[in-house]
C-alpha cells in the first residue's frame, strides 16, 4: 500500500529577519486511495441499538431498524455481524458470524421497544461480540446508536471512555450515534474519540439510513489506523498550540481520526519563530498509523524551512487565505464549544458572546463556500438558542466535533 503524504503550508511564506514572528501552519495529511471493493479488508460490524421505550417515539425504532437491515444487507461475503440490543436488560439476537442476511433482517425487524436504557452493558456486549469474532488485518467495529441516558448500569462517562478506549487498543473500535434531544452528548462523543471511531448528532431519525451507509462508506474505505500526529519544533522555535482539538496519548502525540481514501485530513499548528538568517528550519512534522491491513506501523514525516526577509518586507506579504480559513474555523469551532459550556451553566450572556466571537472570526477573512457554510450554521444556532437550548447544544457540540477532525456537518452527505 503507498504511504500517507504529509504537506506543510504556511500563513506567510517567510520568517522575519531581525524579529521573531507568528505563523499558522497547515498540516495536510492525504491517505493513499483505497483499495477497490474487492480488495479492501473484511468487516467485522457490531451493531448495538436501543431498543427502550423512547425509541418507540416518532419512529425512532423503525428508522434505526431500516437502518440496521440496510447495513447488514451492504456487507460483502465474508463480512462478519452481530446485533445486540438492550434496554434494562443486553440480549443478543444475532451473534457473531458470517450473516444469513435474511434471517438477520428478520430477527431486527421483530425488535419492539420497551423500558430502560443499559447504554454500557449493551456496548460490552457488542465489543464482546466483535473480540469473539476479531478479524486478523480486517477492521472490527462497534456501531453503538441510543436517544436516551444511560440510566441502568454504569453511567460514569470517564469509566465508559476508559473501557472504550482498552477496547480500541485491542484492536475493538466504537463508533457512536446520538439520536434526537435527550441524549448525553457528552458520553457519547468521549465513547466515539476514546473508541478511535465516529461520533454523530441526528436530529430525525429519517436520517438514520443515510447515516449507517455513510459509516459503511468510510469504515469499507479506511486505509489506516490508530493515526498520531507529532511537532518537532526545530531550535529556537516556540510551539504555541495545535488549534484542533485533538486527544493526546501519554508521550504527547495527539490522536488523528482514521485515515480514509480520498479524504485528507488537516491541521492547524501556532508557532513564533525567532529571528534568522538565510533559511531558517521551522518545524518537522510525523505522523504514524498502521495500515487497515495491520501490516506494520507507517511513518510519514515532512520539514518546513522558510527564507528570512526584513521585517517591512515581511509584513507587506499577504497571508495565505486557505491557512486563514483553516485557522479562522477552528477558532470559531472552539468559540462554540464554549458557547455551550456557557449554556449548561445558565450564563445567557456569556452563550450569545462565544457566539458573537464564532461569526466575528469567520467574518475576519474573505468569504469562500466554506466561511458561508459556516455563517449559516451560526445562524442556525442563533435560532436553536432561543427555540431548544438544549437541542442548540447538541446541535454546537457536534459541529465543534466535527470541525476539529476535519469532517462534515452531514456526514450522510459525504
Amino acid at each position: 500500500m503507498p504511504d500517507a503524504r504529509v504537506s506543510v503550508l504556511p500563513s506567510r511564506p517567510a520568517v522575519r529577519a531581525d524579529g521573531a514572528c507568528t505563523l499558522d501552519l497547515l498540516v495536510t495529511i492525504t491517505p493513499p486511495a483505497a483499495a477497490p471493493a474487492a480488495g479492501r479488508p473484511r468487516l467485522n460490524l457490531g451493531l448495538v441499538l436501543d431498543r427502550s421505550g423512547s425509541m418507540g417515539e416518532v419512529r425512532k425504532l423503525a428508522f434505526a431498524k431500516q437502518a440496521a437491515v440496510f447495513a447488514v444487507r451492504e456487507l460483502a461475503d465474508g463480512d462478519r455481524v452481530s446485533v445486540t440490543i438492550f434496554d434494562d436488560r443486553v440480549e443478543t439476537i444475532v451473534p457473531n458470524g458470517v450473516p444469513d442476511k435474511t434471517r438477520v433482517a428478520g430477527l431486527i425487524e421483530s425488535v419492539a421497544p420497551r423500558g430502560s436504557t443499559a447504554l454500557f452493558g449493551g456496548w460490552a456486549e457488542g465489543a464482546a461480540q466483535v473480540r469473539a469474532g476479531h478479524v486478523a488485518g480486517g477492521l472490527n467495529r462497534v456501531l453503538l446508536l441510543s436517544d436516551g441516558l444511560a440510566n441502568v448500569g454504569e453511567s460514569r462517562p470517564d469509566v465508559i471512555a476508559t473501557e472504550v478506549h482498552k477496547a480500541a487498543t485491542a484492536g475493538v473500535s466504537t463508533s457512536a450515534i446520538g439520536l434526537g434531544a435527550d441524549y448525553n452528548e457528552d458520553l457519547l462523543e468521549a465513547m466515539a474519540r476514546s473508541g478511535d471511531g465516529n461520533y454523530y448528532y441526528v436530529e430525525s431519525p429519517a436520517q438514520l439510513p443515510g447515516l449507517f451507509g455513510a459509516e459503511l462508506r468510510g469504515l469499507s474505505a479506511t486505509v489506516g489506523t490508530d493515526a498520531t500526529f507529532a511537532v518537532e519544533s526545530a531550535p529556537g522555535v516556540v510551539f504555541s498550540e495545535v488549534l484542533n482539538e485533538l486527544d493526546t496519548t501519554p508521550d504527547g502525540r495527539y490522536r488523528l481520526p482514521n485515515l480514509i481514501g480520498g479524504m485528507p485530513v488537516s491541521v492547524v499548528v501556532r508557532v513564533t519563530v525567532p529571528g534568522g538568517e538565510g533559511e531558517v528550519p521551522v518545524a518537522r512534522f510525523r505522523v504514524e498509523w498502521t495500515p487497515a491491513n495491520g501490516d506494520g506501523k507507517r511513518v510519514a514525516v515532512a520539514g518546513l524551512t522558510l527564507p528570512a526577509v526584513p521585517s517591512a518586507v515581511w509584513d507587506a506579504l499577504p497571508e495565505n487565505p486557505e491557512v486563514k480559513e483553516q485557522a479562522a474555523l477552528l477558532v470559531a469551532a472552539r468559540a462554540k464549544k464554549a458557547a455551550t459550556r456557557a449554556s449548561e451553566a445558565g450564563d445567557r450572556a456569556g452563550t450569545a458572546a462565544f457566539l458573537a466571537m464564532a461569526r466575528e472570526a469567520t467574518c475576519a477573512v474573505p468569504g469562500t463556500p466554506a466561511t458561508a457554510a459556516e455563517l449559516a450554521a451560526l445562524d442556525q444556532l442563533d435560532a436553536l438558542l432561543v427555540d431548544d437550548e438544549a437541542k442548540f447544544r447538541k446541535q454546537a457540540k457536534y459541529e465543534s466535533h466535527q470541525r476539529h477532525r476535519g469532517k462534515s456537518y452531514r456526514p450522510d452527505e459525504e
